[in-house]
């Protein structure tokens, strides 16, 4: 069974919008790094990239808000071969209401793949994921009710016979509204570091509330098999912040504690990609002063028991399907690509159909 995760940069702003499901003709994203010309090209190298790594399961970020715009672009481009789940789509009866606006998490399962019996599980965990818990996101030692930024969205399975469960989340974006500005200059400069700082402390609340439905699940299931997949706007290492005042690394806090060895999950591709193609983006790192830094935000970890190598058979980062996709003849860099981000991809072997 394959499993592709992709953050799709800001599908929303290939629709229409207000009630209209239906594709702009072009449109600017976010970051003033140049206009798309045409969504339906965007939209067919998209596709592409998807098709050639054939997914039995597609996690995405940046979905659009309404779910009719998904079902629109899987039935013009993707020939229709997927069931969607998230925003609205795949609960039997009392969806919650998810957060997320305009990037909202999905899930897509190929109708004819490997992953068959899914729906989204309403046991009282996995419902709890949509409630608020206290957290001193402020840093003002007063904690307040928080949510995940984007409800994350989970589905359950089978695969040659095993149910698998599998996690999607979007955590809080690192980023300040006029971060540059403010950190180059030195009257505004601790006015953007609160800003990045609380930016961390909720990346790190949602990163600890996830992970406490893993152990949860782990705990009460040893042998349960779990993926966890998404932009965890995050990555291996400790950046400025984590350094000098005391933030939490994402990823790590996601893998579990060291304390509690029988719940570790493992990363299911940072030791199968060489070092210098670790990266699933590429943006200006003006903290370090380094332009066009490669940066792996995107990941995909595992339970345990799934953590053999026989059973995770093959992982890594698309950049091959994602080279295919990119023209160099385009006007713009953000043209140039099928997204801001690099597809991941894990490839599991729980029986003798896979």
């Amino acid at each position: 069974m394959r499993i592709v995760n992709w953050n799709i940069e800001w599908m929303n702003n290939w629709f229409v919008g207000n009630n209209q499901v239906a594709f702009e003709s072009k449109y600017e994203p976010r970051g003033g790094r140049g206009q798309i010309d045409s969504v339906k090209d965007l939209c067919k190298r998209v596709a592409s990239t998807i098709t050639n790594l054939n997914p039995d399961v597609l996690t995405i970020q940046e979905g659009p808000s309404d779910h009719r715009e998904m079902a629109l672009f899987v039935e013009k481009y993707l020939a229709n071969k997927y069931e969607i789940y998230g925003a609205g789509r795949g609960y039997i009866n009392n969806p919650p209401k998810l957060q997320g606006g305009s990037q909202k998490n999905y899930i897509l399962v190929k109708k004819d793949g490997k992953f068959t019996n899914c729906i989204i599980p309403r046991d009282s965990n996995t419902d709890a994921l949509h409630d608020s818990w206290e957290s001193d996101v402020e840093g003002t030692l007063i904690p307040i009710e928080y949510k995940f930024t984007r409800s994350p969205v989970v589905v359950e399975g089978t695969c040659s016979g095993k149910t698998v469960r599998i996690m999607t989340l979007h955590t809080k974006s690192k980023y300040v509204h006029g971060q540059q500005e403010m950190w180059e200059d030195e009257s505004k400069k601790p006015k953007f570091i609160k800003s990045a700082m609380e930016n961390r402390r909720r990346i790190a609340s949602e990163a600890m509330r996830a992970r406490q439905y893993l152990d949860d699940l782990v705990e009460e299931n040893p042998l349960a098999l779990l993926v966890v997949t998404g932009d965890l706007n995050d990555g291996p290492g400790h950046d400025y912040f984590e350094k000098r005042y005391l933030s939490h690394n994402v990823t790590d806090i996601l893998l579990g504690s060291t304390y509690r060895p029988n719940l570790l999950f493992i990363h299911a591709f940072l030791d199968r990609v060489p070092v210098d193609d670790r990266y699933t983006a590429i943006f200006d790192d003006f903290i370090d002063g380094i332009d066009n830094r490669p940066i792996l935000l995107d990941h995909i970890l595992v339970s345990p028991v799934l953590s053999l190598h026989s059973i995770v058979t093959n992982a890594g980062i698309a950049h091959e399907e994602f080279d295919n996709e990119c023209d160099n003849n385009k006007p713009n860099d953000r043209e140039k690509m099928p997204s801001d981000h690099r597809p991941v991809f894990v490839d599991l072997n729980l029986g003798n159909d896979d």
